[in-house]
């Protein structure tokens, strides 16, 4: 079947004011959308007076018997493919007196704004990390020259509380470590680091977070956890919050020394006055 064709009706009226009030007064029964699609009509009790309309109105003809009049037509649809009818079934205002969702150039509705694009570092101040530790090997001592191996325990966790007015919970995952050696040096690392036994190697040997000293003295090691957090509220999906939390841990004391190698003539256990022993 071929498109159903469009009826153009002008109709041309001259209305004086009477008539115009009585107009107006006869679409009090009528939807403001329905007003807005046309859907409505106007009857009866124009008043007194020659009444004339300008305007144009289009209307789809009926598929089996042309467009006479917009009888038996389908209802004219919005710009968003709605009709007036469905339009008004999603409204909050059932009687569509005052909804607007849908007006009668298929505007799109107005939808609250993401909490997802709102929610910042600030609004989450109350939810407080587990902060995590920072360690050393050998514990609390080192030879200068050789590696001392640092690494921190602790990782992702969830904490829970109110945001923004709701329960909420929110998520910290760890993601940069940053070491401050008391030396003057520091270094940012991506691996939390783990100790010579966990890596499998043999102790004083480097590691992804080892340091050197190279002079003998008593240090103190600052370490700050940068945490990456994400936000749900129940069961939603996990929403990442822009930017890194820094978090300070505890300081490390440490001191450095020297070692001295000596050749002995067997094992000083069985022969302590042997030489070297």
């Amino acid at each position: 079947m071929g498109r159903q064709l469009l009826l153009l009706m002008t109709v041309v009226l001259v209305l004086t004011p009477t008539a115009v009030q009585a107009a107006e007064a006869n679409t009090e029964g009528c939807a403001q959308i329905e007003i807005n699609a046309g859907t409505c009509q106007v009857s009866g009790g124009i008043g007194e007076g020659v009444v004339d309309l300008e305007g144009n109105q289009s209307s789809p003809g009926s598929g089996g018997g042309g467009g006479s009049g917009g009888g038996g037509g389908a209802p004219a649809e919005n710009g968003l493919g709605k009709t007036p009818e469905e339009a008004d079934a999603e409204c909050n205002d059932p009687d569509g007196d005052t909804c607007f969702a849908l007006g009668p150039e298929g505007e799109a509705p107005i939808t609250p704004a993401d909490p997802a694009e709102t929610v910042t570092l600030a609004d989450i101040a109350s939810f407080r990390p587990t902060v995590g530790i920072g360690s050393m090997e050998p514990d609390g001592w080192v030879i200068a020259g050789l590696d001392a191996n640092f690494y921190s325990t602790g990782g992702t966790h969830v904490v829970d509380g109110t945001l923004l007015g709701q329960p909420a919970s929110v998520r910290f995952t760890p993601v940069a470590w940053t070491w401050s050696y008391g030396d003057g040096s520091t270094a940012r690392r991506t691996t939390p680091g783990a100790t010579w036994q966990q890596l499998g190697i043999p102790e004083f040997d480097p590691t992804p977070t080892s340091h050197v000293y190279q002079a003998e003295g008593t240090y103190y090691v600052d370490l700050v956890i940068d945490y990456s957090p994400e936000y749900r509220f129940g069961a939603q999906a996990w929403a990442r919050i822009p930017g890194v939390l820094p978090v300070p841990t505890n300081r490390l004391e440490i001191t450095a020394g020297s070692a001295k190698t000596v050749l002995v003539e067997r094992d000083c256990t069985r022969s302590p006055r042997g030489p070297g022993c």
